[in-house]
């Protein structure tokens, strides 16, 4: 069989980029809502503020770096609070409902439920299908005729990559993990892969990260390399992952390490909100979504 000789790798960042949804979420009145919703709310959680600073930031770590998963590290960080007697608790979570696992089942399911909220707000923005719909199934790949590849490169929870396949399915994508083979021999890969730093046990600045999505899709294959990223930017201005100087180290540093593996120079699509996502009215922001989108779309059209 004559090797697929592919033309483009077209890489996409998830949050703030393909989905920014998953920013607006993190809105105040969005997750206060979220907060009562979920029942979080009960471990004393009716401030977003303490959410962030009591509950994400301190799991961030090992959230985006392993497959524990954003409830199980959620519930395991309300957990240490409680044994430390810093959260106050009302009502049923006094109770003892215990798993196997030795967490309070009510906590479990509190901080599950939440999630499951968190990803029914993150879908990827429907200006995007134009871009995935022209990637063809498996089963319609010619091994004649050259392919572009995109890969969604994202630093997440482990929950994000089974989340993403399921949206792709909706649109009748496959997609496939960097890591994880799931295409039948015989068959060639599929056109969308995904690349999380949960599955990969690295953030996207570290070399390491680059170095399995290299063994899954060598660089030095394609032809051209085209990056659309808003490096945490886009993230609210209290989030650590969005200080401006983590910004440009991180974007310095995924370009150091896509150049290294190939000669093709990366061309890059700074993916910037002009306004900030926190205090920004939401019209004022669908806008200027929208209109980044459309010129990344161009811009993707102009790179052939």
């Amino acid at each position: 069989m004559e090797t697929v000789k592919r033309k483009r790798l077209i890489i996409l960042d998830f949050a703030g980029t393909l989905s920014i949804q998953t920013v607006f979420f993190g809105r105040k009145e969005r997750l206060e809502q979220a907060l009562k919703q979920s029942g979080l709310v009960l471990w004393g959680f009716h401030d977003p503020a303490r959410f962030w600073e009591d509950l994400v930031y301190p799991t961030w770590e090992e959230g985006g770096l392993t497959s524990e998963g954003y409830a199980r590290v959620l519930a395991k960080r309300i957990e240490e609070l409680l044994g430390k007697g810093c959260l106050p608790t009302k009502g049923r979570t006094k109770k003892s409902y215990v798993r196997r696992t030795g967490k309070p089942a009510f906590l479990l399911f509190t901080t599950e439920r939440f999630v499951q909220l968190y990803y029914q707000h993150s879908w990827i923005d429907p200006g995007w299908k134009s871009l995935f719909q022209n990637f063809p199934s498996r089963d319609a790949i010619s091994s004649r005729t050259p392919q572009d590849t995109l890969l969604i490169a994202t630093d997440h929870y482990a929950e994000c990559t089974p989340f993403l396949r399921r949206l792709l399915r909706q649109w009748n994508i496959k997609s496939e993990p960097i890591g994880e083979q799931t295409y039948s021999w015989g068959y060639p890969k599929p056109n969308v892969f995904i690349a999380n730093s949960a599955d990969l046990g690295a953030w996207k600045k570290d070399p390491a990260f680059w170095e399995q999505v290299n063994r899954k899709l060598p660089f030095a294959a394609f032809h051209r390399i085209l990056l659309i990223d808003d490096f945490g930017y886009n993230e609210h201005r209290g989030d650590p992952y969005g200080d401006r100087k983590r910004v440009e180290q991180r974007r310095d540093s995924i370009l150091h390490c896509l150049n290294s593996y190939s000669s093709t120079k990366v061309e890059v699509f700074p993916f910037l909100l002009k306004s900030p996502v926190t205090e920004t009215p939401l019209v004022v922001l669908y806008q200027e979504y929208q209109a980044l989108l459309n010129r990344a779309l161009l811009f993707l059209g102009e790179m052939k």
